[in-house]
């Protein structure tokens, strides 16, 4: 055990460069790392939270209070990873920072060997009752899971209850059921999944020629207070669609001025050579200008127009289901089966007519009030302007229900009804409901 009086690891020098560059390597790792499981905004890289923990929680060995026992422990666990160290404290101090550069690579995480080392080290400084590690604020659960791989006991919690589910499930389940509980939610999830998209595929219809759409391009749409002009105003901050070397695709607005009528843009596909031939953004810090007479918008006008729209996040359709304003679908983004990727193509009436359904379906389902008399879309108001984090409410966004379209919505509800459903079925762990 080591004393009190002596000197940690990190107090005195630290792998920082080393531990920098596998830290930032995380962050495109798509396989096996937590962060594909869940997004936390806040989330610490476990390469920086695995090294900084070593180095606390080992001596300096060149520290006249560490004990020799340690020292000889470490050479001989070093030894089966990294060669041994020499005699001086200095040679070990510099194999110790080695090793913890080393096992911050993703790659070595689970390895068996560098795991035994760690692990070894750990019970050397310390004894054989492992330390414990508290992390009351632990968020995504960076510190508290590299504690545990580092043979920790570990105590974690956090106000905010979405953390918490996520400490649970990452700290407790999956290490309690492991592979059991990999196949269950995999069984679960494609229930949901298959349910659900037997469900909502009248609100996403597939194209004519068998392509899937996978994303639908909408734009905020204002209105051009100009005199003799009023054209609608979509709020792009990017007319590309596609940077990507050989599939290059953006949008080219132009404006038809029909005899009588206000100007109507209209957008058309196309494949620019260069960034010149991309039209400029249309909005800039709250200020809109107009694609037909160019006239500037004001940021107050612009927030007065999208707050009379509950922030302008669903098209607003007339009694025959036409749409008169609101969202602007610009173009959808779809996949095709015959290998040739993603494809872009313009909106068409189909599009507008599942949105319009989806409406109608939401309409229905929100009627009445859930048998605990909530509403089926969540309608309690958002945190008053000025919160951190929260500046949405001056663009009329005042309740949580507003931060969604309609078909988001009825999307969200129809998933989190057959997820009810299947919470206590067959599929359930003991002790464990999804």
């Amino acid at each position: 055990m080591i004393p009190k009086e002596c000197k940690r690891l990190a107090e005195v020098d630290f792998p920082i460069a080393v531990v920098s560059k596998y830290a930032a390597r995380e962050k495109s790792i798509r396989h096996g790392h937590p962060s594909t499981l869940h997004l936390w905004w806040a989330r610490r890289p476990l390469a920086a939270c695995r090294a900084m923990l070593l180095g606390l929680l080992l001596p300096d060995p060149c520290d006249r209070h560490c004990p020799l026992e340690f020292k000889d422990k470490a050479r001989d666990l070093l030894a089966k990873v990294q060669g041994r160290p020499g005699k001086e404290d200095e040679e070990l101090r510099e194999q110790l920072l080695r090793f913890i550069g080393d096992f911050a690579n993703w790659d070595m995480a689970s390895n068996a060997q560098y795991l035994e080392v760690c692990r070894g080290l750990v019970r050397a400084a310390h004894g054989q009752e492992p330390p414990l590690v508290v992390d009351p604020f632990a968020g995504g659960g960076s510190i508290p899971l590299e504690a545990l791989r580092l043979g920790c006991d570990t105590f974690a919690s956090d106000l905010n209850p979405v953390a918490c589910l996520i400490l649970s499930i990452m700290l407790e389940e999956i290490p309690r059921h492991g592979r059991e509980l990999v196949e269950a939610l995999r069984k679960a999830g494609q229930k949901i999944k298959d349910a659900s998209e037997q469900e909502l595929s009248e609100f996403y219809p597939p194209d004519s020629d068998g392509a899937q759409p996978m994303a639908y391009l909408w734009a905020r749409t204002v209105r051009c207070e100009s005199p003799n002009c009023g054209a609608e105003i979509p709020l792009l901050r990017s007319f590309w669609l596609c940077k990507k070397a050989k599939r290059k695709r953006a949008l080219k607005a132009t404006v038809r001025r029909p005899h009588g009528m206000s100007p109507q843009i209209e957008f058309e596909l196309f494949e620019p050579a260069n960034d010149r031939e991309v039209q400029a953004n249309t909005v800039n810090r709250a200020r809109a200008k107009c694609l037909a007479c160019s006239t500037v918008l004001a940021p107050e006008r612009v927030r007065a127009q999208l707050a009379a729209q509950c922030g302008g996040a669903d098209a607003v359709f007339d009694t025959n289901g036409q749409r008169v304003g609101g969202a602007r679908l610009l173009a959808v983004a779809a996949l095709r089966d015959h290998g040739q990727g993603r494809i872009y193509r313009l909106p068409n009436e189909k599009d507008y007519e599942a949105i319009y359904k989806a409406m109608m379906r939401l309409k229905q389902l929100s009627a009445e009030p859930l048998l605990n008399g909530f509403s089926l879309v969540p309608d309690e108001p958002l945190p008053p302007i000025g919160t951190l984090g929260f500046r949405v409410q001056r663009y009329g966004i005042l309740q949580w229900g507003d931060l969604f379209s309609a078909r988001q919505k009825l999307a969200l509800i129809t998933l989190l009804k057959y997820l009810k459903q299947v919470g206590r079925s067959r599929y359930a762990l003991p002790g464990l409901i999804f």
